[in-house]
């Protein structure tokens, strides 16, 4: 298999991906540590793009133009740290944090073991913490997987988290008291449990000798994923299984042999496309089927709507951890232990995505992607940094214009908003220039979760 070819190659330090020194495929970034400031000079972005040595490999994407590369510049600055309760163990991966934003700015979700609380990104303080008796029963559960929030859930603000356990656990902002977040479910709900235990066809078999009911996960949950209405849920797990989760009514509706090793990750498109990750190095799209489409007969089968596989993506050449959709549904971010984030984007003529080429620069596996209003692409990776790109308003290339460093272990998760009313200082006395804001947040190993103001600045 072809390695993609780059799509920017943004100096930080020393990448491991096999940069040359002063070639022409290399995009010069200047990485000021003591501003934090990433900047594209207009000399280099001419030569921004390196070119795949084989000829059979597929084109490398443009980077942004020099008219456009020649003012690009980013800076980042730190501003707070969300620790782990007093008395965790932060080198623990039990401790370690996991952060999930949703499209507006109030939507930061910060889970731990111990606890579970909601942050407006606008002013950074917590909106609504779980009680110490839903923190106790979420502990007992193992360390957080992933994490999510849930939009039109109820008329309040919602999330979702999967734990080692194999379980999925609903978060409520309470009506009596805004401050407390209360568990409201876990799933399966025992409702749902005792539904289906009396029937024989329910219970699968996951391993050797030992049988459990179809709605369950038998491993972990790695990632958890709400539909735009929020009426549906989409869970994964090491257990190589998609469920697909009914909200109104806490009832799991499908349940999918998704891959051929554990699932790592899962996203949903606007339009209700779901895809998934797996450990097996491939990406695969789930769609809804045609009203008229009847599936053949399988436990919840009268269920609508229920998925089908519309596609299997295979590029990348090792595991895949993370996904993002952005543009609308029209682009994918998967993220891999290749240490490459490969970009996809829709055909007309396709019903699925295509490979256009890659992200490179990080050092190690990447473990995390998000993306953000504005054309920004953020990706942590175990090299213990966080990588900003910004895409091109053409759509037609990427330039990674910060590097963002801190973090004491692997980054496990990250999320970004942009910060309402785009900020528009003229620089440099007015030189016409637009600056735009995000609030960028990353979760790692160590405990700690790190939330970034990221401003990038570009000529109109």
């Amino acid at each position: 298999m072809q390695l993609l070819p780059r799509l920017c190659m943004a100096t930080g330090k020393g990448d491991g991906d096999g940069e040359a020194n002063g070639g022409s495929g290399k995009l010069a970034t200047a990485v000021s540590s003591s501003s934090s400031t990433v900047s594209t000079s207009s000399s280099a972005a001419a030569a921004a793009v390196s070119e795949a040595s084989s000829s059979t490999s597929l084109p490398s994407l443009p980077t942004l133009s020099a008219a456009a590369s020649a003012t690009l510049a980013a800076s980042f600055v730190h501003v707070t740290t969300f620790l782990p309760l007093s008395g965790s163990t932060a080198s623990s991966s039990a401790a370690a944090a996991v952060v999930a934003a949703g499209d507006s700015l109030h939507g930061l979700v910060v889970a731990r073991p111990a606890s579970v609380s909601l942050h407006d990104l606008s002013t950074l303080e917590s909106t609504s913490t779980s009680d110490a008796a839903a923190a106790t029963a979420a502990a007992a559960a193992g360390s957080v997987k992933c994490a999510a929030h849930l939009h039109h859930h109820g008329g309040g603000a919602a999330a979702v988290t999967g734990h080692q356990d194999g379980r999925l656990r609903l978060w409520r902002v309470s009506s009596r008291s805004p401050a407390n977040l209360r568990l409201a479910a876990a799933l399966p709900t025992v409702a749902d449990r005792l539904r289906r235990f009396p029937v024989p066809s329910n219970h699968v078999t996951v391993r050797r000798h030992h049988r459990r009911l179809w709605i369950e996960h038998a491993d972990a949950v790695s990632g958890v994923a709400a539909s735009a209405d929020g009426r549906l849920l989409f869970s994964v797990s090491w257990d190589k299984t998609l469920k697909i989760w009914s909200l109104p009514s806490l009832r799991c509706l499908q349940s999918l042999p998704a891959h051929d090793d554990a699932v790592n990750a899962v996203a949903v498109a606007p339009d209700g496309t779901v895809y998934t990750a797996s450990a097996d190095k491939r990406v695969r799209v789930w769609a809804p089927r045609p009203a008229g489409d009847k599936p053949r007969r399988a436990p919840g089968k009268k269920h609508r709507p229920a998925y089908h596989l519309v596609a299997t993506l295979s590029r990348h050449t090792a595991a895949v951890n993370a996904l993002a959709v952005g543009c609308g549904g029209q682009a994918l971010y998967s993220g891999g232990n290749d240490r490459s984030v490969v970009v996809w984007e829709r055909e007309d003529s396709a019903s699925h995505m295509v490979a256009i080429g890659a992200l490179r620069g990080h050092r190690r596996a990447v473990l995390s992607v998000a993306c953000a209003a504005g054309g920004l692409v953020v990706s942590g990776s175990a090299d213990q940094a966080v990588r900003a790109w910004r895409r091109a308003a053409d759509g037609r290339g990427y330039a990674c214009v910060a590097v963002i460093e801190g973090h004491g272990a692997a980054v496990r998760s990250v999320a970004a908003a942009p910060v309402p009313a785009p900020l528009k200082r003229p620089r440099g006395g007015g030189g016409g220039e637009e600056e735009e804001e995000w609030r960028v947040c990353s979760a790692s190993f160590d405990g700690e979760v790190r939330v970034w103001s990221l401003r990038v600045a570009s000529g109109l």
